[in-house]
């Protein structure tokens, strides 16, 4: 009984707030709310049986007569099936010009909530599992409530929201790695065991080691099995748990086997998941047999050159740590370990249980690797001499997981806004202007180019207050998008406290909430061409003017904004916003 009555009084608020008539003389003009500024007005008329006649002028005919109804277009196969028109499209009254009409009854106008804008189409769940547990780790429970990851059959998969953040890590490093000349690469993941047998790391690695053959083997039938595991065992390939014998090669292929002292120093990197065999796992992206890292490598001429980029890199990793407001401390180690380095220093992130944890690891690998692999490039004399290299690693998903850990609040995940997930989550109070017809919205866009504009008064006078709203709102994001800041307009169908608990739960790094008060409303005037704008698109001179009638319109409007970083929540205007992100 309840659902009988929930059903039906949201079928009456819908109904009227899609379609508004107001009766003039005998004819009617309607304004869907929905489509608003797409469209001057269209004329009705209602014959005996109460069908609202729409007058088109051109040849596409929909009809929607209920839940029976057939859709119609393009002169094809016109018919109704439920009132006894004829096939033909007339209707008995006589009402029909020239056959070209819409029929739908008033009160049977079925109306479908918009779920999606242009450009906001993200995995989000309605709402939000608040049940996962990570065994007290706050961190990795808010990855998987905030739909940053996924795990299936404990392998950790990026969902959208964490792939925007890692991607942002990446820009965020690309940009100090860019001031110290480095290049971007990408090597294979599959690498040739025989390059780890002449660097005699292959023990050392030999319990880490992921072999390819082991893996394909379980997938086919046991002849294939047989052909490929006999090629697998013949080439020796692993996939990679670090690059350094494969970069090196990779250096010299490019110059041919004939490098010259001119060529160094060099430095490459690159991003790239890696494979070990790790026996102590952890349920969470700190530790697992597959993760993402920035690998770094450098070649040099000698040891005082190789001593000097080492610096600068070390350099470097601090200024990106201290940059993102972590804690952290560097351990020099001198014991030679798998990496067989002469000396290395390890970066440690304190976390928020009061333990340091590696995040980034760099190398001074001397000429050790050059020497195994026999590669060395011509001195001035034309003598042969060894490469020396360094190594500078980063666990890029480490960085998330550090991140997260440091920032996180009883609300849920803070981010710098250099890496949150969007700049700006962008929030209408009322979107009842957004309750569409798919297929209204179709008839919509074909009356655009063909309804006369007559006389924008009458439009103009049948917004509501929450039209203006939306407007308001449609446009703000237009412009935030337009000057590629990262916005989220959030036009779910989610109850007002449930996005805001969203938007702090993703880590959303600015918030602003359109709310308009009503005597605001009413002072806002729309400049006189905005419905004719909107059925010139091509036009960039008038698009950029238009823009700034609007923002003349809309700048001293004041909105809610709340720094999430921060925690500082405070009443602007809209040109204050504006001016934050440098627009004007």
């Amino acid at each position: 009984m309840l659902f009988k009555i929930f059903v039906f009084v949201s079928y009456i608020f819908f109904s009227a707030n899609c379609i508004k008539i107001e009766k003039k003389k005998k004819n009617l003009f309607i304004s869907p709310a929905w489509e608003i500024g797409k469209i001057k007005f269209a004329k009705f008329k209602i014959n005996k049986r109460g069908i609202a006649i729409l007058k088109i002028g051109h040849d596409n005919k929909i009809v929607e007569n209920g839940s029976d109804n057939k859709m119609v277009e393009n002169g094809s196969d016109n018919k109704i099936d439920d009132d006894g028109d004829d096939e033909d499209g007339d209707d008995d009254d006589g009402d029909d010009e020239d056959g070209e009409h819409w029929k739908c009854r008033r009160n049977q106008v079925k109306c479908f909530r918009n779920k999606s804008y242009e450009g906001t189409k993200y995995i989000f769940n309605k709402i939000f599992n608040d049940n996962i547990k990570q065994n007290g780790d706050k961190a990795s429970e808010l990855l998987f409530r905030a739909n940053y990851i996924k795990e299936i059959n404990g392998l950790y998969n990026m969902l959208p929201l964490g792939m925007r953040v890692i991607n942002k890590i990446k820009d965020f490093i690309n940009n100090y790695l860019e001031k110290i000349n480095s290049h971007s690469v990408f090597l294979s993941i599959l690498q040739p065991k025989r390059l780890w047998n002449i660097s005699d790391r292959s023990k050392l690695y030999s319990e880490e080691f992921l072999y390819v053959y082991k893996q394909k083997q379980q997938k086919v039938d046991t002849d294939l099995g047989e052909i490929i595991k006999k090629k697998y065992e013949d080439d020796g390939n692993i996939l990679s748990p670090t690059c350094e014998e494969i970069a090196l090669t990779l250096i010299n292929e490019v110059y041919n086997l004939n490098a010259t002292e001119k060529n160094f120093p060099l430095l490459i990197h690159q991003y790239n998941y890696k494979f070990r065999n790790e026996k102590r796992l952890e349920k969470s992206l700190f530790k697992s047999k597959e993760f993402l890292m920035k690998d770094g490598y450098s070649f040099h001429a000698n040891k005082k050159c190789m001593d000097e980029i080492y610096e600068i890199y070390k350099e470097c990793y601090k200024n990106i740590f201290n940059k993102l407001g972590l804690t952290y401390r560097i351990i020099k180690k001198r014991k030679k370990d798998k990496m067989n380095a002469l000396e290395s220093h390890e970066y440690q992130i304190l976390c928020r249980d009061g333990k340091f944890k590696e995040g980034a690891h760099i190398f001074k690998l001397g000429d050790y690797y050059s020497k195994k692999l026999n590669i060395n490039y011509l001195n001035k004399k034309n003598e042969k001499k060894n490469i020396y290299m360094g190594s500078y690693g980063i666990g890029i998903n480490r960085l998330l997981y550090f991140l997260i850990d440091n920032f996180y609040d009883e609300n849920g995940i803070k981010l710098p806004n250099q890496i949150a997930p969007f700049s700006i989550y962008l929030i209408q109070t009322n979107q009842k202007s957004k309750y569409s017809s798919e297929k209204v919205n179709k008839i919509v866009n074909e009356l655009r180019k063909e309804i006369i504009n007559d006389n924008n008064t009458t439009l103009y006078n049948s917004l509501n207050s929450n039209d203006i709203e939306y407007i308001l709102t449609i446009w703000l994001y237009t412009i935030l998008k337009e000057n590629d800041i990262d916005t989220y307009y959030d036009n779910t169908d989610l109850h007002l406290s449930r996005k805001l608990k969203n938007c702090d739960l993703i880590g959303a790094s600015n918030r602003v909430i359109i709310n308009l008060k009503s005597d605001e409303k009413k002072k806002i005037k729309l400049p006189p061409d905005f419905y004719n704008y909107l059925n010139d698109d091509n036009n960039n001179n008038r698009h950029n003017i238009f823009h700034n009638k609007l923002y003349q319109t809309f700048k001293d409007i004041r909105i809610e904004y709340k720094n999430r970083f921060f925690n500082e929540t405070k009443n602007i205007t809209i040109h204050e916003l504006l001016n934050y992100f440098h627009l004007v």
